[in-house]
């Protein structure tokens, strides 16, 4: 089968990340995958250098004519079995280019906050049950939807190469939380910082994520503000963040609001326990004192005190992580996403309801 994926990104985030391990299981199951989006962006890089199609398109706001005959013609040009769009942009332009290439659509939902433009898709892909209760909400047939939750690849076939610490200077006591997402408010970044102020002196905090951003620079701000300036490490963005999260002491998903985060599962998969906001589809992959610690959202106090608590408690650490391993290799291995979408992609080609 020949599936040609859409999404309009310049940088890389979780739905970038997630198409493309997608592509990659895919691919060793027999596909052929291909890729439509703008020519200047990590999923176009990465695409080529597998060796996949990779096809500019720019899709210049929700209305574009030009790109949605690009993409029909791109899509017939590449024999494409069914097009997969991404996001809503990538909703949009897929739903459209599907009909006029006479193809199946298929369109994945990331977010509990955008719920337009998915309407011409034959099925539709929520990353989460709480994406799905919001598209429903938004007036979509729950029949056309199922919830496949992403999957990432697994950290523990490589071995470890511990150089974070040594690159920080840490001391030998030093407990390390990171916050592995995208410098934006919704990220809570700033709530972590808030409650490091309000830990032990040796409990740091990495932040991985491209910070040059108005809220990255908000960041730094405020950890001189607080005065843990010295304790906050901003690492950047890293191509190898899932093999950097191992040498953590925890993860931190301080969300305002999150559909389904690939860091909690990325976490999981390393057998790292995590501190998380009560929100969006965060409870599908935490479960509360085994696998993880949830709080509630913008409550520095509640996430402080669930720092503290992994900070002096060893075999807790252990225990939630080790739980967070199994609880991955059960339901959220990306072998286990390719198969629910594949199944999915099944029903659209057959024009199966359920």
């Amino acid at each position: 089968m020949k599936p040609l994926f859409v999404l309009h990104s310049h940088g890389r985030g979780g739905a970038e990340t997630h198409l493309f391990d997608l592509a990659q299981i895919l691919n060793r199951r027999g596909y052929a995958p291909a890729y439509a989006g703008p020519a200047e962006s990590w999923l176009m890089e990465r695409f080529r250098a597998a060796g996949f199609p990779g096809d500019d398109l720019p899709m210049h706001g929700f209305y574009d004519p030009v790109s949605m005959l690009r993409l029909a013609w791109i899509a017939r040009r590449r024999g494409a079995d069914l097009i997969h769009g991404h996001l809503t942009r990538g909703a949009r332009y897929a739903g459209i280019g599907g009909r006029l290439a006479g193809l199946p659509v298929v369109a994945t939902a990331h977010s509990t906050n955008a719920g337009k433009h998915f309407g011409r898709a034959d099925r539709l892909i929520a990353v989460s049950g709480a994406v799905q209760r919001f598209l429903v909400q938004e007036g979509y047939d729950a029949e056309r939807i199922s919830v496949v939750y992403n999957g990432a690849a697994d950290p523990l076939t490589r071995p470890l190469q511990s150089t974070l610490r040594p690159r920080l200077n840490l001391p030998a006591d030093a407990i390390l939380f990171g916050v592995l997402a995208r410098f934006l408010r919704d990220k809570g970044q700033d709530v972590a910082i808030s409650a490091l102020a309000h830990c032990a002196p040796r409990v740091h905090l990495a932040l991985i994520g491209d910070p040059a951003t108005p809220w990255g620079l908000a960041m730094r701000e405020q950890a001189r503000t607080e005065g843990v300036a010295g304790r906050v490490h901003f690492l950047g963005f890293s191509d190898t963040a899932p093999q950097l999260i191992r040498e953590l002491d925890g993860l931190l998903v301080p969300s305002r609001r999150e559909a389904l985060s690939l860091a909690l599962i990325e976490a999981a998969a390393a057998g790292l326990p995590v501190i998380a906001s009560r929100v969006g589809g965060i409870p599908e992959v935490v479960v509360d004192e085994e696998t993880g610690l949830l709080v509630p959202s913008e409550d520095t106090a509640a996430l402080a005190a669930a720092m503290g608590r992994l900070a002096a408690d060893p075999a807790l650490r252990d225990r939630l992580g080790s739980n967070g391993r199994i609880r991955f290799l059960r339901h959220f291995s990306l072998e286990t996403m390719a198969d629910a979408v594949e199944a999915v992609y099944l029903r659209a080609l057959t024009g199966a309801r359920r």
